[in-house]
């Protein structure tokens, strides 16, 4: 192939690139139907760099959860994610029915993601990710193109090594736009629904062998909504159930005393964690006054 041919077929890959984005930013999301956005979006999926790794070692990450009515959660199950009965509608990374287990990297950015309110109570539970956790990143690429550095590998000096031989490949550019704008998509605040069909069908995508992954994922890693710093999970739930370990002297039942604003709260603890039972059965040791 001739050097002007390989540059047209790599400026057409562009274009098409281009095309694809445009029309689901042009309002697709409210005129086209579920399965039609899933389409587009599984074409700049294969185009893109979604690969699966294990995580080197374990890893604490934060749950965030409001209690209804103030009644404090008397099971392990209520801390994890809802059961497919009650998961009627899409969400940031599930589909009707098919409910994931949402974590951030810290506390505060999990309680913003909820939009904690004042006066409210919220469990903060804790869990331990453990090492060899296979986890597929959303905007990885971006954040290492604009940082030089990975989600999470801020101790490994080579886990942006295979995203900068990427971005230096003659692809490196449609790679680059894939993931800019999936990580601007997942960081966008939504309003209904339909706001989530792109990152919903995106996670599809993912999760339902669309890519055929080198290895089976169990959690999807991407960019917060409320702070592009922030790092959320979106876990499968029978991963959720079989692989996180729930860390007791660090789980909690908390009243928000001040929202500042920028994730920024003040709360009180009313209640830590004191011994999970073989029912799974939560025993809460309340605060003294």
């Amino acid at each position: 192939m001739s050097e002007r041919a390989e540059e047209g077929q790599a400026n057409m890959e562009i274009e098409g690139v281009q095309e694809i984005i445009e029309r689901l930013r042009g309002g697709a999301t409210r005129r086209l139907s579920y399965d039609q956005i899933r389409r587009l979006i599984s074409v700049l999926a294969r185009h893109g760099m979604y690969q699966t790794y294990k995580i080197q070692s374990d890893l604490s990450i934060q749950r965030a959860r409001w209690i209804k009515d103030k009644k404090w959660f008397a099971s392990e199950e209520d801390l994890g994610p809802p059961p497919p009965e009650a998961t009627i509608d899409y969400g940031r990374c599930h589909q009707p029915k098919r409910p994931l287990c949402y974590c951030s990297l810290e506390g505060d950015t999990a309680l913003a993601e909820i939009t904690a309110e004042l006066g409210e109570h919220y469990v903060i539970a804790t869990y331990t990710m453990p090492k060899g956790t296979v986890i597929v990143p959303v905007g990885e690429l971006d954040c290492v193109k604009r940082t030089g550095q990975t989600y999470i590998g801020h101790g490994n000096s080579d886990a942006a090594k295979p995203y900068l031989d990427a971005l230096d490949k003659e692809n490196g550019i449609v790679l680059a736009l894939i993931d800019a704008f999936l990580a601007d998509e997942f960081s966008k605040p939504a309003t209904n629904w339909t706001d989530y069909k792109i990152t919903s069908a995106f996670s599809d995508v993912l999760l339902n062998g669309d890519l055929k992954p080198r290895l089976p994922i169990d959690v999807i890693i991407y960019p917060s909504v409320r702070f592009r710093e922030g790092k959320n999970f979106a876990i499968l739930p029978e991963v959720h159930k079989s692989k996180m370990q729930l860390v007791v002297t660090e789980t909690k039942i908390i009243e928000i005393t001040d929202v500042l604003g920028y994730g920024i709260f003040g709360h009180r603890t009313l209640a830590t964690l004191r011994a999970t039972g073989a029912d799974r059965r939560l025993s809460w040791e309340k605060m003294q006054d």
